[in-house]
């Protein structure tokens, strides 16, 4: 069993433009509305691949029904606490005019002290069963530094895949060593200051989180491909050549496509290749909608990984 943990769920609607043009009136094309928020998306791709997997999380009272209608119709195990208020609404304009998607993103509803003391206590019970835990995704206002950190700490015992950036990846991974991170090249350069413009600097700054304790890491790059580091060995893989209708979305495949490769190599490294095919997979669907497993069984024969 995967458990993954989203504590910030959204409704993400897309809508579509000619070309968006700001501070002036748009009219939109096609819109539709799919289930959101990261630790959601990455359950979603796992039990698309064939996964068991869970999502345990925290959402608005208001509009909770409509939201666990939506998991029920992916067929995804959901156990959520419901605080007062709405889960949010994040509008993702995409321009038809090839200048690509502008986010909107709702900030959720502020979470207290008791609401996180309640979500740890069930997380603990349903993750008594899992093998691994993913935990990703923006935080509502009203967590505390470190909110990631405590939460791996209360799990102990478990394999952790923590996706974030800044203070919250710097102090999961010093504190909890986590099995595996997964930034982006862009959460990378942020959470440390710095360009990273090489795969040698790339590889370096995945070095610097080993050091802390950190098992693997996997930085996405985009159009660049991904980089794969542990103590073993470091791998890279660039980006295979698919027509891109949306990269929202993709780093939460690859992390499910790698729970895939794990579940059937039971090694990390290899699981990397997985991870770029789901990823790949995930940007030829248009707005939110993930994956098509056939798509990422197609693609899984053309990652090509070289050491580096």
């Amino acid at each position: 069993m995967i458990t993954t943990i989203c504590l910030n769920p959204s409704f993400d609607k897309t809508v579509e433009v000619d070309s968006l043009e700001i501070g002036q009136v748009n009219r939109t094309g096609e819109a539709r509305v799919d289930l959101g928020g990261k630790g959601i998306n990455v359950a979603v791709v796992a039990r698309r691949l064939g996964l068991e997997v869970q999502c345990i999380g925290v959402m608005g009272e208001n509009n909770a029904e409509e939201l666990s209608r939506m998991m029920d119709a992916e067929g995804l195990n959901h156990h959520f606490i419901t605080v007062p208020g709405y889960i949010r609404t994040n509008m993702k304009i995409c321009s038809r005019d090839g200048k690509g998607v502008t986010e909107l993103n709702e900030p959720g509803e502020r979470l207290d002290g008791e609401s996180l003391r309640r979500f740890t206590e069930l997380a603990k019970e349903k993750t008594a069963g899992s093998d691994m835990v993913v935990l990703t995704g923006s935080l509502p206002p009203g967590c505390p530094e470190g909110t990631y950190r405590d939460l791996m700490q209360a799990l102990e015992g478990k394999k952790c895949i923590l996706d974030t950036e800044g203070k919250e990846l710097e102090l999961g991974a010093r504190a909890a060593k986590p099995f595996l991170i997964k930034p982006n090249l862009r959460e990378m350069e942020r959470t440390l200051g710095m360009e990273l413009r090489t795969l040698r600097s790339i590889r370096d700054a995945a070095f610097l989180f080993l050091r802390l304790g950190v098992e693997h890491a996997v930085v996405s790059m985009g159009a660049m491909g991904a980089m794969y580091v542990s103590g073993r060995e470091t791998l890279f893989a660039p980006a295979l050549r698919v027509e891109t209708k949306s990269t929202v979305g993709a780093g939460d495949a690859m992390i499910g496509g790698m729970l895939l490769g794990y579940h059937r190599e039971g090694n990390m490294a290899k699981a990397f290749r997985y991870g770029i095919a789901a990823g790949a997979a995930s940007v030829m669907t248009e707005g939110t909608q993930l994956i098509i497993p056939s798509d990422f069984e197609k693609l899984l024969a053309q990652v090509r990984v070289q050491e580096v």
